[in-house]
């Protein structure tokens, strides 16, 4: 660099430096005296606190002026306590001087007014009573009520069962006190051994008692001993059974028809005399006087026989010693639909009500003279349309006690609430009586246990409903089973095939609800089914109505009778692909039809594949009825077993064999005529017809 350059440069940076540091001088004298005037200030500011004996700060004399700016600098610190030897004077302040108020910080302020608040809300605050707790308990409980019978409405949903108001595990229903099964021995009477077996079973769903029907199984003796059954029970036998129904703690109410349903004994010859019309057998003649001698004399027996084991001691199972519970406490006389009143010489002159109502009342006073402290139970239907006056007159509400029995699932179509009104003011107790098999069908194999339950459930609210009705309120519920729908017709279900039907119906009314859990199911646990998993239960319901209308799962448990009724559900399904196969051929297939038959007029080819299946089928039911004697044998004895293969199988099989004979025939013939072929009357032609339906007497 140039020599002029560099002494250029060094001069500027002389006359910078000199700058600077007068620069610098000036800008610390003025710090200084800025400092030694802040301290001045506050140091001679600062005077000595004094106080009064209200506590409240105050400065001396030459320092009062001084007193906002020493609070403002001294806003968030303590003031210190003066030291005893620093001269402090203590006056006391004269006249009523306020003291000079002092300047609230932000956060005292802050806490003044959120305090205020909180106090006013506290003020305001109202402390629960107990009646308000009372309440907001029962709201809760409510509220906790209403989701439990959301979610059990949605399980019956599930279930395929029908959601009825006021059914539910926290409802409040009352189950009825009494449960009683109806056991119907009239047909298809099972083995006592088999009886026995079911009493616990029984007793662990929650029945308290027994209905038993004998009608010719009783084992009648003396004068009326024709009257009972080839196969009627043996006194041992039945002495057996009842003490173990009564060692279980279950009541006995026989149940001896004395009006209608008397075919059993009217059918005979020496009866015939009774009958109320003499084609008929269904009724006896309540005005002729050796039908209520006839009648006295069946009562004496069965009452007698009843109350020799009522007297004898059993071992208590609750108690473990002998005790005399009375397990025999009423008799039930029957009396339901007596079709035939009013039609003999000797009762055309009276009204069919008086002929009804005089005869109940001549049998129950009969009794009632005789056994003082045993109850008479009469079938209502006979008295839904008898006048309130009527009964009275009677005194029928002093002699008998009605059970009212509907099937169907609506209760009060049947029996209004006018006419629980009208027992009502006649009788101060009453029975109810639902059905668990023998009430949609004549010929069924198995109940329709859907049905069966919804009959169930209407009755439990029906009970709930009418029961302040009555001063003894509702006895209690039956649950009939019937074997025959009457002496001259078919066996209907059999009893193990609808165990299941009556395991369910039963427990409902024992819990006043259906049981929709699973796991700790009493149902599943007396009819010794196998534990469900909890994954299995969350995709389909214990209960499933829906897929399972029959039941079918109660295969797979080992109670009683199981065999049967897993057999039942082959024979139906077998019987019932026969029936469909039969109907095809001969309504909707064209050349094995009874025209073809007739005319000997047919494809041989199409026969030939037409009856290929039915040899199958035929075979299919020939197993069975040989499977029916090996599973049912320890339940029924041989005339049963004969008689439900002749009416269950054999109709089958000679349908088959009839299609199979006739298409053996039609395949022999080798040539056929031209048509037309010639006309067959079977009937007589409509003009012919006409006339002998105007000549007929009407």
């Amino acid at each position: 660099m140039h020599p002029i350059c560099l002494l250029t440069l060094q001069m500027h940076w002389r006359v910078l430096m000199m700058v600077w540091r007068r620069k610098l001088y000036v800008m610390g004298c003025v710090t200084v005296l800025v400092v030694a005037a802040w301290g001045w200030a506050t140091f001679s500011l600062i005077g000595t606190p004094t106080a009064t004996d209200e506590g409240v700060k105050v400065l001396d004399g030459a320092h009062t002026e001084s007193q906002g700016l020493w609070q403002r600098l001294t806003i968030f610190r303590r003031d210190p306590k003066p030291p005893l030897d620093a001269g402090v004077k203590f006056v006391k302040p004269t006249g009523n001087i306020p003291p000079k108020p002092q300047s609230e910080s932000m956060m005292s302020k802050l806490d003044n007014l959120f305090s205020s608040k909180y106090v006013e809300k506290l003020r305001n605050l109202k402390v629960p009573d107990r009646e308000d707790i009372a309440w907001r308990r029962k709201a809760i409980e409510q509220r906790a009520a209403a989701d439990k019978q959301m979610y059990y409405d949605h399980e019956l949903q599930r279930m395929g069962v029908p959601v009825i108001k006021g059914i539910g595990p926290d409802s409040g229903l009352v189950p009825p006190k009494q449960r009683l099964v109806h056991l119907d021995l009239k047909g298809a009477p099972p083995k006592i051994q088999y009886l026995k077996r079911i009493i616990p079973i029984l007793k662990s769903l929650g029945a308290t008692g027994l209905l038993l029907e004998y009608e010719d199984m009783f084992p009648y003796t003396g004068q009326i001993a024709n009257i009972a059954a080839r196969n009627a029970y043996a006194k041992n036998r039945l002495v057996d059974f009842l003490q173990t129904a009564k060692a279980a703690g279950l009541t006995v109410m026989p149940l001896v028809q004395t009006f209608g349903h008397m075919e059993f004994v009217l059918k005979l010859r020496e009866y015939q005399e009774m009958r109320e019309n003499p084609d008929s057998p269904q009724a006896l003649c309540p005005s002729f006087n050796k039908s209520l001698l006839f009648v006295e004399e069946m009562l004496l027996q069965v009452i007698n026989f009843h109350m020799k084991i009522d007297e004898s001691p059993v071992l208590d199972d609750d108690a473990g010693t002998n005790s005399l519970r009375p397990h025999f406490r009423a008799i039930h006389i029957g009396c339901d639909e007596v079709y035939r009143m009013g039609e003999c010489p000797r009762c055309r002159d009276k009204s069919k009500h008086e002929l009804f109502l005089a005869h109940v009342s001549a049998v129950a006073t009969r009794i009632k003279t005789r056994w003082p402290g045993l109850d008479v139970v009469i079938w209502d239907d006979m008295m839904r349309q008898i006048q309130v006056l009527d009964l009275q007159d009677f005194k029928l509400g002093e002699l008998v006690q009605p059970m009212i029995w509907v099937y169907a699932e609506d209760v009060y179509r049947f029996v209004s609430p006018q006419t629980f009104d009208k027992y009502s003011m006649v009788f101060p107790t009453a029975w109810a009586a639902s059905a668990f098999k023998g009430a949609h069908g004549e010929t069924l194999l198995l109940p329709p246990s859907r049905r069966h339950l919804e009959n169930t459930l209407k009755w439990l609210t029906v009970i709930q409903s009418e029961n302040a009705r009555f001063k003894g309120g509702i006895q209690g519920l039956a649950l009939t089973g019937w074997q025959r729908y009457d002496h001259f017709a078919v066996l209907c279900e059999l009893l193990p095939a609808a165990l299941p039907s009556l395991a369910v119906s039963l427990a409902t009314a024992t819990l006043g609800y259906l049981e929709v859990n699973g796991h700790k199911n009493t149902i599943l646990s007396a009819m010794s089914c196998p534990e469900k998993s909890a994954e299995s239960l969350h995709r389909r319901p214990w209960l499933d109505f829906h897929q399972d209308p029959d039941m079918s799962f109660f295969a797979w448990c080992m109670f009683p009778g199981s065999a049967l009724f897993r057999y039942s559900h082959r024979l139906l399904t077998t019987v019932a692909e026969s029936r469909d196969y039969v109907e095809n051929i001969k309504y909707k297939r064209g050349w094995l039809t009874d025209y073809n038959i007739k005319h000997n007029f047919t494809s041989p080819v199409r026969v030939a594949e037409l009856v290929e299946h039915a040899t199958k089928l035929k075979g299919s039911l020939i197993t069975l009825a040989k499977n029916a004697s090996d599973i049912m044998m320890d339940i029924y004895d041989k005339f049963t077993i004969e008689e439900f293969i002749e009416q269950r199988i054999n109709p089958v099989v000679d349908e088959l064999n009839g299609l199979l004979a006739a298409a053996s025939r039609l395949n022999a013939i080798k040539v056929w005529p031209r048509r037309p072929l010639p006309y067959i009357r079977v009937i007589t032609d409509i003009k012919s017809l006409t006339n002998s339906t105007k000549k007929s007497p009407h």
